[in-house]
């Protein structure tokens, strides 16, 4: 049987999550919500406000049909946006991201600063803690800063290990425990795509989310799928290699050391070798790259045409594959091949409408709201659930699992 004060903690993540997701309510409305009484909800949800986790308004509440609440009036409960705050951080080849969100999972501040390109664990470490420390000196995160959520793109199991991240070198790097031990706050390590697929569910709640596929292009192919509200992590939490689908026999050497990957067909080297007919460009090139391609086409240069007709035929393989497996309500795509995306989502939409397995739902194939920062924002998110989101709750024979 669980306790009153384990009890207590549950229904106080059942309110935050259900203020979150669904808005402002009344007290009333949330004690029918819970199914506990009003002496119960009176000291719950004092409780958040005195903590500063809630707030609410001197209007009176009212009934869904406008009606004025029974007993003693009361005003609305919403979140307190400014109550906590959760770091989220992108380590990538040459830059780290940092993106700040509130307790309503908004973007409050967001920053890069470039790094070395071979950057070490260590030197990650120092720059996050430094950054964070900077952080606590502004008045409005002051001590309010709850954990920080650390994203790299590398594959890295559940607890936090790094076990391989060939694009900056590293290899079982403990990586979670190398932040603990700078940091006093409680730290999470996620793969990227995993984060920025968690973070385009868990900003936008209003998506459906039984299962939902992300992509992220760039150098690579990321990729993630959340089902139910969570990151499908598999057994060892390594899950999601989405872009290694293997798609044809041929093609580039993929990172991975095989061919035909989906990765080697829609990531910027492939749009390069298609405009180009070479990959070697500097990281000013690559970064221009996708933009440059699509003004191209658009002023009806042949290469930048093929090239995009390519992008957005294998692209749409992949995704239909996806969907095939998983049957998802929705399919999100980011990365820096923004550009190319936008101009092309319409002929991936058509290829996967008539790509997928007949009677299969043909699910929103959309493009990630979060933009550049969107890993950084998923990691925060990551912090944020782990903190503050009754989903992440399980119980499983009498023992609380979080």
């Amino acid at each position: 049987m669980v306790d009153q004060t384990v009890a207590k903690y549950l229904n106080e993540l059942r309110i935050l999550t259900m203020l979150r997701t669904q808005g402002p309510a009344s007290r009333a409305d949330i004690a029918r919500w819970l199914g506990v009484t009003p002496a119960t909800i009176t000291r719950l949800i004092n409780s958040l406000i005195d903590r500063d986790l809630a707030e609410e308004s001197k209007t009176a509440g009212k009934t869904p049909d406008g009606q004025r609440e029974p007993g003693r009036p009361g005003g609305r409960v919403s979140l307190n946006p400014s109550g906590a705050f959760f770091l989220g951080v992108e380590i990538g080849v040459g830059i780290i991201r940092f993106a700040v969100i509130d307790l309503m999972a908004n973007v409050v501040d967001s920053t890069e600063i470039t790094v070395s390109r071979t950057l070490s664990p260590s030197e990650a470490v120092a720059a996050i803690a430094d950054h964070l420390n900077a952080l606590k000196k502004q008045k409005l995160f002051k001590s309010k800063i709850m954990s920080v959520g650390v994203t790299v793109p590398g594959i890295v199991t559940s607890d936090g290990f790094v076990i391989n991240l060939p694009i900056l070198g590293w290899k079982s790097v403990d990586l979670r425990a190398e932040l603990s031990s700078a940091i006093t706050l409680p730290c999470f390590v996620e793969n990227n795509a995993n984060a920025a697929a968690f973070g385009a569910v868990y900003t936008q709640p209003s998506l459906p989310s039984i299962c939902t596929i992300f992509l992220k292009l760039g150098t690579g192919c990321g990729g993630a799928a959340v089902v139910n509200g969570r990151p499908l992590r598999g057994a060892n939490g390594t899950a999601g290699e989405f872009g290694h689908i293997r798609l044809s026999d041929q093609g580039a050497l993929c990172s991975c050391g095989q061919r035909g990957c989906l990765e080697s067909w829609v990531n910027l080297g492939a749009l390069a070798r298609n405009y180009m007919d070479t990959d070697k460009l500097t990281e000013s090139q690559f970064a221009a790259l996708p933009a440059e391609v699509v003004h191209e086409a658009d002023a009806g240069n042949a290469k930048a045409i093929v090239a995009l007709e390519s992008f957005s035929h294998w692209m749409g393989l992949g995704i239909v594959s996806l969907i095939n497996m998983f049957n998802p309500s929705t399919v999100i795509l980011g990365g820096v091949m923004r550009p190319v995306l936008e101009h092309t989502i319409d002929q991936i939409r058509s290829a996967v409408e008539a790509g997928i397995i007949s009677g299969i739902p043909v699910p929103d194939v959309r493009l990630s709201e979060l933009g550049k920062f969107e890993c950084a924002i998923g990691a925060a998110t990551i912090a944020h659930h782990h903190a503050f989101d009754i989903s992440r709750v399980e119980m499983h024979e009498h023992e609380l699992q979080l």
